[in-house]
């Protein structure tokens, strides 16, 4: 009998995560670290594409809104702000000014935000974009950060996802870790995968899942990894902190990462991603 790509993908997500399921962490430790969190939002890029489908050219990519009510970026605070998080920094860059004043000081939900706009108007990316932001005393480097940019919209989760992803933190910090990525442990891939022995088709499947943990792009520090920012990464190229960071805290054993399941995370790059958001917030 021969193997499916279903068999095969099976084997591979078992080889290449497998999740702690042995670290313990208590409501109590999530409670407390909830007063020394910050939540880094990057709102710099010009998201052409989508704002070209949306008929949406005069706005920040994140102030589009997904319901016909609420932003992208304003669903992001809200839900941080509903699981007891209160301090913001947004990352700035194209219309700086607009999402400024699209979201105010934060006092409409209750909590705190601080902007951080680009260095004289350079696409130095969220590494530097971070980088500038610890240089000019926006970014507290006492507190621990969630990094979230606001197009990955999770939707669906059977509790907070803020407590979520510092839960899983905590746990990465009990096994050494600075740093934890928020991951999906398969994405759909966007065409037929199949099963090929020597030339011939043995097993073909439409859309099939790919079993390779994929970002979500989310990501939690702790406050040393600022060091790692301050020492890495220059204010006179674009760069990622992904890229740049995270590949070297991973050789140091130092980068832990937490499972997420793949429907809750919803990439809105596109029209097509913010109706899949629209219709995951209506169910």
């Amino acid at each position: 009998m021969h193997e499916t790509l279903d068999s095969i993908m099976t084997e591979l997500r078992n080889r290449i995560n497998s999740e702690d399921t042995d670290t313990k962490v208590s409501q109590d430790e999530i409670e407390e670290l909830k007063s020394k969190i910050v939540v880094v939002m990057p709102a710099g890029g010009k998201g052409t594409r989508i704002r070209a489908e949306t008929q949406s050219e005069g706005i920040n990519k994140v102030m589009i809104s997904v319901d016909g009510k609420t932003s992208m970026i304003e669903k992001t605070i809200q839900d941080y702000a509903d699981c007891g998080i209160n301090k913001f920094v947004v990352l700035t860059g194209f219309l700086a000014d607009e999402v400024e004043k699209h979201l105010g000081d934060g006092s409409k939900w209750g909590v705190e935000i601080r902007y951080s706009q680009d260095p004289d108007g350079k696409k130095v990316g969220n590494a530097g974009a971070i980088l500038h932001a610890l240089n000019n005393g926006t970014l507290d480097d006492t507190l621990t950060a969630i990094v979230h940019n606001p197009d990955d919209m999770i939707i669906g989760m059977d509790r907070p996802y803020g407590e979520v992803f510092l839960e899983g933190h905590l746990k990465g910090r009990k096994n050494g870790c600075i740093g934890t990525f928020v991951v999906v442990p398969e994405t759909p891939f966007q065409y037929s995968g199949m099963v090929i022995e020597r030339g011939k088709v043995l097993d073909i499947t439409k859309y099939p899942p790919i079993a390779v943990p994929a970002h979500t792009g989310i990501t939690v520090f702790a406050p040393e990894m600022y060091d790692y920012f301050r020492k890495m990464v220059s204010l006179e190229v674009e760069s990622s902190f992904e890229k740049v960071i995270c590949p070297v805290i991973a050789k140091e054993n130092r980068l832990f990462a937490i499972n997420i399941p793949s429907e809750t995370w919803i990439p809105v790059n596109d029209l097509k991603g913010l109706e899949a958001a629209a219709e995951a917030m209506k169910d």
